[in-house]
C-alpha cells in the first residue's frame, strides 16, 4: 500500500453556523491523504493505472465552494466524493483547517480530521 498527499490546499469558502460567517467567508487549509495500491500504476508509469491529482484537486474544490454549517460536514463530503470517484482506495484521511474563526477570542484555527 502506499500513502499519497495533497497538502496545504488553500480555499477561500463559505462556511459557517452564523449567516455573517457564510457571508463573510474565511481562509481554509486543507490536506488530503488517500491510501491505495499503487503498484500496477508504478509498473505501467500509466496515468489511468493512478490517481490523477487533479481529478482529486476538483473535488477537493468543488467540495469547499459549496457552502455548508458545519466544517464536519465538508471534510465528510469531500471524502466521501473521493472514496466514489476512486473505488479502490483503501482509505481517505481529511485534515480541513478554518483559520481565525470568530470565537470572541484569539484562535488560530480551527481543525477537523475525518477518514473514510
Amino acid at each position: 500500500m502506499t500513502n499519497i498527499a495533497l497538502e496545504g490546499m488553500a480555499f477561500y469558502s463559505h462556511h459557517g453556523y452564523y449567516t455573517h460567517e457564510r457571508k463573510r467567508g474565511n481562509n481554509y487549509i486543507l490536506d488530503i491523504k488517500i491510501t491505495y495500491d499503487m503498484e500496477e500504476a508504478a509498473d505501467t508509469d500509466d496515468l489511468e493505472k493512478s490517481l490523477n491529482y487533479e481529478e482529486i484537486y476538483a473535488i477537493c474544490q468543488e467540495e469547499m465552494d459549496r457552502p455548508r454549517h458545519l466544517i464536519e460536514s465538508v471534510a465528510k463530503g469531500i471524502a466521501t466524493k473521493i472514496r466514489t470517484s476512486f473505488p479502490d482506495i483503501v482509505l481517505v484521511h481529511v485534515r480541513l483547517e478554518k483559520l481565525k474563526p470568530e470565537l470572541g477570542g484569539a484562535v488560530a484555527r480551527a481543525v477537523v480530521e475525518y477518514e473514510a
